[in-house]
């Protein structure tokens, strides 16, 4: 299985990829290096945009261009024009706070979690719903670090992680009111012996596809909640996985090169790159905003 680096810089904590069908193009971030990046399927060519702050998360908009949560709030970016506009202002009570991980369901609502910037294993992290009338709505607090935001394909259950915490959560979940029934776990991994849980993809078949940080590699749970598969990776600390490419079967991960050591750098050109594997496996496509 060939793993193509196909980043043309090297981020410091990339993040959040998403696929759009309709420009046959990849976005993501580089979170602690304020860069957004859109790379051209097939030719792979990258543009890239300075955020004006550390962007944690971004989504789609059915009505074009970005969603993109920063430090201090939600803005809409259209690409074309550079253009940033603040919709909804997000956690002004804690500005020690960042948005960390994000995705739409299929009504077209925005889901983020928040997490300290400075001190992670601090629980002033948040878990919102922002609906497409920009009305905000705070589901969960005490979180350190949200992450592996996902729903199944027919968008009955939820699935979040906190990283820290090593748990896959569960929840029944209304498409229809954006509301959550009881949670159970789902899964536990061990971050010392595995990596620790970060972002998470679906497949068509319900598979949750989750990056390991520190741990190199992307693993798929079932239905049953076991590990199925797993693709090891050349990044040590991969971030996030999301399906593309023109049949859904192309797997993007981005991966972090923070607090990695010059030898491990040198040894691993592939640490804060994004990584791009052809694989079996039809993924869900993710949803826009709908605001």
């Amino acid at each position: 299985m060939e793993i193509i680096n196909i980043a043309s810089e090297r981020a410091n904590l990339g993040e959040s990829p998403v696929w759009s069908a309709g420009e046959s193009a990849l976005y993501w971030v580089d979170i602690n290096g304020c860069r957004l990046h859109r790379a051209q399927y097939p030719s792979l060519s990258i543009q890239s945009w300075v955020t004006p702050s550390r962007a944690g998360m971004i989504a789609l908009r059915s009505s074009g261009g970005l969603m993109v949560a920063m430090v201090d709030g939600i803005y809409a970016f259209d690409p074309d024009a550079e253009n940033w506009q603040l919709l909804v202002a997000l956690e002004t009570d804690q500005p020690g706070n960042r948005p960390n991980d994000g995705k739409c369901d299929a009504a077209g609502r925005l889901w983020v979690g928040t997490m300290n910037i400075e001190d992670p294993m601090q629980p002033t992290g948040s878990f919102y719903r922002i609906d497409t009338d920009l009305s905000v709505e705070k589901i969960a607090g005490e979180i350190r670090i949200p992450n592996g935001l996902a729903w199944s394909p027919d968008d009955r259950l939820l699935y979040r992680t906190d990283t820290r915490s090593g748990l896959v959560l569960r929840y029944p979940f209304d498409a229809d009111t954006g509301t959550l029934g009881a949670e159970t776990r789902f899964f536990e991994f061990n971050a010392r012996e595995i990596g620790g849980v970060d972002g998470a993809a679906m497949d068509a078949d319900g598979g949750y596809w989750a990056a390991l940080y520190g741990g190199s590699r992307v693993v798929r749970i079932n239905n049953d909640g076991e590990i199925d598969r797993e693709i090891p990776l050349t990044a040590k600390q991969p971030t996030m996985p999301c399906f593309g490419g023109p049949e859904m079967k192309t797997l993007f991960v981005t991966s972090a090169a923070q607090n990695l050591d010059e030898a491990t750098l040198a040894a691993g050109p592939d640490n804060g790159g994004l990584l791009m594997v052809e694989t079996d496996v039809i993924g869900h496509p993710v949803h826009s905003f709908r605001g």
